[in-house]
């Protein structure tokens, strides 16, 4: 957590949100060591299966693509972030599965994604959704590149008991299960579960609780 600990509140969001540099590196490092069951759990929760084409959007340094991958026969994988820095280091980190045609990154957000429609199976993403002041354009667009019946399951912060850096004046824009469950059906999503859940998260005064949202819902 080192890291973490000498970045100011607003520091923190900004490179959660967009990481940059040997900063930006470190703190996605430091990141996917903390999340590395959260994210193991929201792979699994997919249920990727064999010929699935999954999207993940804000794939930060690409540790989870193997995992993807791994799930099924013949799965491909698909990237999105809005930083340059992950992009270069989630390839680096990819590079064979990328060679090899399985995965690829691109510099996108999620508002206006460079795909046709219903071109995916499964879509995720990890504390990214959080960063959105106005999800609504976003949810819209992953319900257009997704097949029908397609999985989209999204985790977030919940906005019980925040961290320091979880606040609107540093982009993070927290919302209860209600409007998350609300803002999907309005996105066209037939299906829609909204869990908020607990976890400890260890800080540099000890365990604290802290609470996430998890989002699944079908195209």
């Amino acid at each position: 957590m080192a890291i973490f600990e000498k970045l100011t509140p607003a520091e923190r969001a900004r490179q959660l949100g967009n990481p940059e540099g040997e900063v930006g590196i470190a703190v996605a490092d430091w990141l996917n060591e903390t999340n590395k069951a959260a994210n193991a759990k929201t792979v699994a929760l997919l249920g990727v299966i064999a010929g699935d084409h999954v999207l993940e959007i804000g794939f930060g340094n690409g540790r989870t693509v193997p995992d993807v991958i791994g799930q099924a026969a013949d799965v491909r994988y698909t990237g999105i972030d809005i930083s340059p820095t992950m992009v270069a280091e989630a390839s680096r980190f990819n590079a064979a599965l990328v060679a090899a045609g399985k995965a690829s990154f691109h510099l996108s957000s999620a508002e206006h994604m460079p795909f046709n429609d219903r071109t995916f199976d499964r879509v995720f993403s990890i504390g990214v959704i959080h960063f959105c002041a106005e999800p609504d354009a976003s949810l819209v667009e992953v319900h257009r590149v997704m097949r029908s019946g397609g999985l989209m399951v999204m985790g977030c912060l919940a906005p019980k008991d925040p961290s320091d850096f979880a606040q609107p004046e540093y982009g993070v824009h927290l919302r209860n299960a209600a409007a998350w469950d609300a803002l999907c059906r309005g996105a066209g999503f037939v299906t829609v579960n909204v869990e908020t859940l607990q976890f400890e998260q260890i800080t540099p005064n000890g365990p604290t609780k802290r609470h996430t949202i998890r989002v699944a819902a079908r195209a």
